[in-house]
């Protein structure tokens, strides 16, 4: 890539002559843990976002949109990449010498990330983020980023992230436009239950999140008890994460809104990594199976000058995002970010999922997460497609909590569905030579057990 100095030429040249459009802001946001049936801008029942709510009004909102994992270090680097885990390999695997669990293979260096191809651009490239872990240094996500700030175990709800986002915001170059990508996490365990003001909420259950939760995880998935008066008080504490993660992006829109151009000539891009179970399908959290409660997620682009809202239907995937960012930008900007990617190939509809965390895949019931799963998307029909034989196939439009399995007496369809996804991933799957994955650090250790991937 060009240094920043002839970058920054570059930038001035084309964009900064009368008559040329002036290259936006960008801010991208990902709301950690965050389904989008829990969320009032996707219809809930609940007002959990009224923020979220208010920018969906003036953007586009994508109502049919997928995680490309149910967990934060694969999702996240397709959002950046534009490529499926199968094709990046930031993901979890088993070594092929010892047969060990590698938990989590960081993000390859060859490749592009947004914050590369904006870097490019002549961009002021900043993140900010609040988990830090599967963000933290050893994931390889910060490619491209000038500075990337990962909040401690804490000190990392909406407050402090806001916080550092501002500070960065104050030290930008004016001079540069900017693209600042900001996680939060207040929705991911331990559940930030702070109650948000003026928010028309049930008040969340006053237990401790993690001890409530282990109470549900052990009710559901060790002893087989759906008890739903114990998921409720954890849907509670959940929406109010939700409804603390919202705050965090209005005070980051608001700041946001007063840089060069106010928010309305700004590219805001908002979704999740992944969603959250809650009962469903005997599960608890994320990160165990390629269910829609785990992938179903928000995703709202605010084009610039957008002042109008659209409902986009069709299915789209994070691995979509590069492309949809792209397309946003004034040209020729977009097509020199879209540029800065791999030529491009039709993106598969699949969500994927290889074992789990260590604390699930080693627990009692974790034979049931040995196994390598991958959702398939064609026609309103999910196909699940199961490296231990236990296929699964959902007709989505009437069936859309997957309550029925059928896989029995639709086998053409699945074969179908089979052999379109094989032929899709062809030779695009990724194996190997593989990064090394370095072990965690004692303080990444205390945010893994924390954060409820590993045992104390």
């Amino acid at each position: 890539m060009p240094s920043r100095l002839a970058a920054t030429a570059a930038f001035v040249l084309a964009f900064g002559g009368c008559g040329r459009a002036r290259a936006p802001d960008v801010l991208l946001v990902v709301l950690d843990t965050v389904r989008a049936d829990h969320l009032s801008a996707y219809g809930y029942r609940l007002p959990t976002s009224p923020h979220l709510d208010a920018l969906a009004r003036t953007a586009d909102r994508y109502a049919d949109a997928r995680a490309s994992a149910p967990w934060t270090l694969p999702s996240h680097a397709s959002l950046f990449t534009g490529l499926a885990p199968f094709e990046h390999g930031a993901e979890s695997r088993r070594d092929a010498a010892t047969g060990a669990l590698v938990d989590a293979t960081p993000l390859r260096e060859e490749l592009v990330t947004l914050a590369e191809a904006f870097a490019d651009a002549g961009y002021e490239t900043r993140g900010v983020v609040a988990n830090p872990v599967y963000l933290g240094a050893r994931s390889g996500l910060a490619q491209g980023f000038e500075s990337w700030d990962v909040l401690p175990l804490g000190a990392n709800d909406w407050r402090a992230v806001a916080h550092r986002a501002f500070e960065r915001l104050r030290d930008r170059d004016p001079a540069r436009p900017l693209f600042l990508f900001v996680n939060l996490m207040d929705a991911h365990r331990p559940y930030n239950v702070s109650s948000p003001q003026r928010m028309w909420l049930p008040a969340p259950d006053p237990s401790d999140p993690t001890a409530l939760l282990d109470q549900l995880v052990d009710a559901v998935m060790l002893r087989g008890e759906p008890d739903g008066t114990l998921a409720q008080r954890v849907v509670t504490q959940y929406d109010t994460g939700i409804a603390n993660a919202d705050r965090g992006l209005g005070a980051l829109l608001a700041r946001f809104g007063e840089g060069r151009g106010g928010l309305e000539q700004a590219l805001v891009v908002v979704t999740s990594d992944h969603g959250e179970y809650l009962g469903e399908h005997g599960l608890v959290e994320h990160s165990k199976d390629v269910y829609e409660p785990a992938l179903r997620v928000p995703l709202v682009l605010k084009r610039p000058g957008q002042t109008e809202g659209r409902e986009i239907g069709g299915f789209v995937s994070l691995t979509d995002v590069p492309r949809l960012v792209a397309e946003a930008l004034p040209a020729p900007l977009g097509l020199r970010i879209a540029q800065s990617f791999p030529a491009p190939q039709p993106a598969i509809p699949v969500a994927e999922l290889r074992y789990t965390r260590p604390k699930d895949l080693f627990a009692p019931y974790g034979k049931r997460f040995d196994r390598i799963r991958t959702a398939f998307y064609a026609d309103g029909w999910k196909l699940i497609r199961s490296s231990d034989g236990a296929h699964e196939l959902y007709d989505l439009e009437a069936d859309p909590a997957e309550s029925a399995n059928r896989i029995a007496d639709d086998s053409p369809r699945a074969e179908r569905m089979r052999a379109e996804l094989e032929r899709q991933i062809g030779t695009r799957e990724f194996r190997g030579p593989w990064p090394a994955a370095p072990a965690p650090t004692a303080e990444e250790h205390e945010a893994l057990r924390a954060l409820g991937y590993v045992e104390p």
